[in-house]
C-alpha cells in the first residue's frame, strides 16, 4: 500500500495513544502496523473471545479494529475519512 509523502511514518506514530470515536465507540489508537494500518482498541469493557489456532475460544480480549490509513493510490483511505480520523492528521 503506497504511503502519502505528506504524512511521514513518524507523524503517524505520534497519533498512538490518541482517543477517537469509531463505529460509535470510544477507542484508542494502540498501534501502527507496518502496512500503514492503525489498530484501534475499544475502551469500554466489551470483550471478544480470542480463538486458538484450533478455533477454540479460551480467553476474553478487548475488541479491536484495524483501520487502513491509505488507499491503493496513496490517498487517505475512505474508512479513515468517514471515521473523521483525517482531522487528526491535518491538525
Amino acid at each position: 500500500m503506497p504511503a502519502n509523502p505528506k504524512f511521514s511514518h513518524q507523524h503517524l506514530l505520534t497519533l498512538i495513544g490518541r482517543q477517537v470515536e469509531y463505529m460509535q465507540q470510544q477507542c484508542e489508537i494502540i498501534e501502527l502496523l507496518d502496512n500503514c494500518e492503525f489498530v484501534l482498541q475499544v475502551l469500554k469493557n466489551d470483550t471478544s473471545i480470542q480463538a486458538t489456532q484450533y478455533g477454540e475460544g479460551h480467553r476474553a480480549v478487548p475488541v479491536t479494529y484495524t483501520l487502513p490509513v491509505f488507499d491503493g493510490e496513496g490517498d487517505l483511505h475512505a474508512e479513515l475519512v468517514a471515521a473523521g480520523l483525517d482531522k487528526l492528521l491535518t491538525d
